[in-house]
This record gives structure tokens, C-alpha cells and sequence, in this order.
């Protein structure tokens, strides 16, 4: 306790300290100013894993996010999650105009900011797509604050830190005995429970008066009162390991939304926070739930039209949001048909629309076994069943729920498996699939033809052919959990996008 009041005020001495070298006194010459506001050397500071060696350079990540918005004024209108994605640019300290500081607590906190966004998305209300970047007037600012739990660095992808969970590993091994550790941890969970369930029958027994129950009950305090500490100390350290994560990030969010019918933006921001591991914060298949995935609040909030009137909310259910880092792109059209099917009637609808998949493992070829993601589709169709026009969509999730699978490598050519959770956009509601269609087919002729170039962030851009097919058939539920139609055999052929 001593040693953190002292930590505590040494910081508070040195911000004081910082803030009064600032800048030059009222009135100094204007040569004393301009050497001011020259580039120099930043202030001492504590040492911080997580800030000391970033780079003069912005971060550029790319985003996949899920936004709930409403077009129209009233805010109780029809919603639809719209899958975005993109890269976006993210200046920070210690570029110049962004600070860093030590809060009066000793923990260090840096400012960064949203600048640029190339988010596509595809809309099934406005039949098309939209486009989400950055309002020429409205900033988005945040910062990116340490957590006292900040312990172990180590280099990122693209050479800036990566701090690590405590209770994390980047080994296979160690995932492992983090499993192992886990599943034991839920065994001696259940086995208490069932120890207390036992000691709690034994007491309720009719058969025994109230002197027996008092006697047996004083009896067995002793063990009661040590399982519930058992489980106690399961549950706390539960609890600790999910915030033993070094960063808390938040921005003030504002965008600017442009669609067939005109822009939209925002003038109120909405908070979008998260706890972070690593600058830039990336969402590996093996990083921990929670982490590193952005939520906005105080929700929702109205967009304004180019005359200022609220013409739709952003955010109006839920907005989530995260970066990936594949090692290549794959941006397709697909035309294809899906067979739906509600008691006696069947009906073949034909759909199309774009796509993208992400090659997760390696790029095309780069070994015999690779792994893929379905990250977005947006296949539009009409369906008489459904009652009029339909996009199938892919399921947008950060904990379960991936459309995943593997490439088996030829050459070129691959065979594929993956599972595919598909959403279906319909006139009267949105339908979605609790298990996931079981894909399997070829692609053809795939490899790099280009690739993404923005700022820090390279990636190969793989282009190719492929078809598709399931016949495993699964239920579509509407959001009552009310089975709707059944979901036959799917077929899709596989293009590049132009």
C-alpha cells in the first residue's frame, strides 16, 4: 500500500512538473515560442510497455464492425445490422498534436484518433450499399489508458509492443494447459456444487426436528462454509484473469454514412470503448474473449440529413466492432441459388451479390492445409415464400458463431469444408440459423493478384473461382425463436469481384 501511495504521488509531482514546462511563459519572444512548439525530445516518463515504442507512423487497421441503424425519423422504425469493413486510420501519440500524461492515479494514458475509414457496408432496407468514413468537421478522438495489470510485452506483427494476458500464451502448449486448466477449474465448480447440493438435502430432510437440523447444520458449518470459499476463490480468480488486460480504449465516435439517398452523420458522438492488449489492438482467433472488441454506448443516436433534420439512428440496437489481420483478402461476387422450404411448399430462389473471405492461416498455396473465414456476404434475392425480397447475410459474432473452415492445396486448386452461419433479411423480419450449413466444394485457380496498400498495413488480395454446395438442411428461426422456413440445398459459384 506504501509503495503504491508513493508511485501514486510521484506521479501526481511529475505531471505537475510536465505541465508547468509546457510551454514558455506569457510574453516570451517570439523566437523563445517558435523554439517551444519545435519538435523535441518527450518528457521523462515512467517506462510503459505499452507506449514507449510507438512509432511516429499511424496505425492502420482493418475493421470489421456491426452496426444496428434505422433509416428513416423515427427511431422505433425497422432496424438492420449492417456488416462494415475496411481499413481505418488511427494517428496516436507520439505523433505531434496527440499527448500523452500521467493521470493523478499513476497510470499513463496517451490520446489517438479515428481519421480516416474506407467502411462498406450493404444495406437490405435501401437495397445497395453504404459507405461509412469520417465527417470532415466531426472528429472521433479518443485515448488509450493503462491498466494496472499491465505486465509482459512483446512485438506485435508490424514491430510495435504486444502485451500479453498474465494467464495467456501464444503457444499451442500453453493453450493447451489454459484449456486444461479451465475445464479443471469447471469440474471442481460442478464437483462443490454437488458436495453443497448434498450437505443442503441432508439438512432440509423432513425427518429430522429443528434440534437435529441445528446440531447437523453446526456439525457441517465447518465444510459448508469451506466449499463456498472453494468456489469463491474458482469464481474470483475467474473474474481477476478477465481483467488482467493492460488498456482501456474509448473514442467519441462520429461518422459520416453515405448511402443511394443522400449522407448521414452525427453531431452527438457515441462513447465506443473496449479493453485492449496491443496497439493496434487486433482480434486473433486466440485472444480472449472480450478483448480487444468495441461496443458503443448511449445508444442511439439520431443522424442528421445534409439539412440537418434526424433522418435514422446509428447504433440503434447494439454496435460491436474489431480488427483481424489475415494473411490475405479474398473479395468475390457470388451467383447462386437457395432452396427454401415451409410444410409442403419448396421453392428455389436465385441470389447474388458480393462477398468476402479471409485466408486466415496463409496465403493461397503457402502450405498443404490452410484456414479460411467467411467474413460478409450480402446475396440479394426474391422469394415468394418469404414474401417478397431477401439478402442472406453471414452471422456476425466475436465469440462463437464464425463461418470457418480449411483449404486442402493442389497447385492453385484447393478443396474446401467450412461451416457457413447465414441471417436472411426478409419483408416482415430477419430470420437466422442456430447450427451452420455444411459447405463443401473447390475453388480454382486461386492466387494473388494485388494487393491492400494503406499506411503500415499490407495485404496480399487473392482473387479465383469456386463453387459451393450443402444439402444439410437447416431451420431459419424469426427473433421470437419462432421456426419460420427450412433452409434445403444452397449452391454457389464463386467469381472474382471486378
Amino acid at each position: 500500500m506504501k509503495k503504491r501511495t508513493v508511485l501514486v504521488l510521484f506521479g501526481c509531482v511529475l505531471a505537475v512538473t510536465v505541465a508547468l514546462a509546457a510551454g514558455p511563459p506569457k510574453g516570451a519572444p517570439a523566437a523563445a515560442a517558435a523554439a517551444a512548439s519545435a519538435p523535441a525530445p518527450a518528457p521523462a516518463m515512467p517506462p510503459s510497455p505499452l507506449f514507449d515504442k510507438l512509432g511516429m507512423q499511424p496505425d492502420v487497421i482493418y475493421l470489421i464492425a456491426n452496426s444496428s441503424v434505422v433509416f428513416g425519423p423515427d427511431p422505433h422504425g425497422r432496424s438492420e445490422e449492417v456488416t462494415f469493413i475496411g481499413p481505418v486510420t488511427v494517428p496516436k501519440w507520439p505523433m505531434p498534436g496527440y499527448g500523452r500524461r500521467i493521470l493523478p492515479d499513476g497510470r499513463q494514458q496517451i490520446d489517438i484518433e479515428l481519421t480516416q475509414s474506407e467502411l462498406t457496408g450493404e444495406s437490405y432496407v435501401l437495397n445497395g450499399p453504404v459507405v461509412l468514413g469520417e465527417h470532415p468537421d466531426l472528429r472521433s478522438l479518443g485515448t488509450i489508458t493503462e491498466r494496472p495489470a499491465a505486465t509482459d510485452a512483446r512485438a506485435s506483427a508490424n514491430g510495435e509492443p504486444k502485451l500479453l494476458l498474465a494467464s495467456a500464451s501464444s503457444s499451442s502448449a500453453d493453450a493447451q494447459d489454459d484449456s486444461a486448466s479451465t475445464s479443471s477449474k469447471q469440474k471442481s465448480i460442478q464437483d462443490n456444487a454437488k458436495k453443497l447440493t448434498g450437505v443442503l438435502d441432508k439438512l432440509n430432510k423432513s425427518r429430522l426436528s429443528d434440534t437435529q437440523r441445528a446440531a447437523q447444520f453446526k456439525e457441517m458449518q465447518p465444510s459448508v462454509e469451506q466449499l463456498i470459499k472453494e468456489v469463491s476463490k474458482i469464481q474470483d480468480a475467474k473474474e481477476d484473469s478477465s481483467e488482467e488486460v493492460p488498456a482501456d480504449f474509448v473514442v467519441s465516435r462520429k461518422v459520416l454514412m453515405t448511402t443511394a439517398k443522400g449522407i448521414l452523420y452525427n453531431e452527438t458522438a457515441v462513447p465506443v470503448r473496449g479493453r485492449i492488449d496491443s496497439i493496434p489492438p487486433v482480434k486473433f482467433q486466440g485472444t480472449p474473449d472480450g478483448v480487444n472488441v468495441f461496443r458503443g454506448m448511449e445508444l442511439p443516436v439520431a443522424l442528421l440529413d445534409r439539412d440537418g433534420n434526424v433522418n435514422g439512428w446509428f447504433y440503434s440496437k447494439a454496435h460491436m466492432a474489431y480488427a483481424v489481420l489475415p494473411k490475405a483478402i479474398e473479395r468475390s461476387f457470388i451467383k447462386g441459388t437457395v432452396e427454401l422450404k415451409s410444410g409442403e411448399k419448396t421453392e428455389n430462389v436465385e441470389v447474388s451479390g458480393p462477398a468476402e473471405i479471409h485466408h486466415i492461416s496463409g496465403v493461397p498455396g503457402s502450405s498443404d492445409t490452410t484456414n479460411i473465414e467467411v467474413m460478409m456476404l450480402a446475396l440479394r434475392g426474391h422469394s415468394e415464400l418469404l414474401g417478397g425480397d431477401i439478402m442472406v447475410t453471414e452471422t456476425f459474432g466475436d465469440r462463437d458463431h464464425f463461418s470457418r473452415g480449411q483449404m486442402n492445396w493442389q497447385g492453385s486448386n484447393a478443396n474446401s469444408k467450412f461451416d457457413l452461419y447465414v441471417d436472411v433479411y426478409t419483408p416482415s423480419a430477419k430470420l437466422t440459423t442456430h447450427e451452420p450449413l455444411l459447405m463443401t466444394g473447390q475453388f480454382v485457380d486461386c492466387k494473388v493478384n494485388g494487393k491492400l496498400e494503406k499506411g503500415k498495413l499490407s495485404l496480399p488480395m487473392v482473387g479465383g473461382k469456386g463453387q459451393f454446395a450443402t444439402d444439410t438442411a437447416r431451420v431459419l428461426y424469426d427473433e421470437a425463436e419462432k421456426p419460420v422456413v427450412e433452409v434445403g440445398k444452397l449452391q454457389f459459384n464463386l467469381a472474382e469481384r471486378m
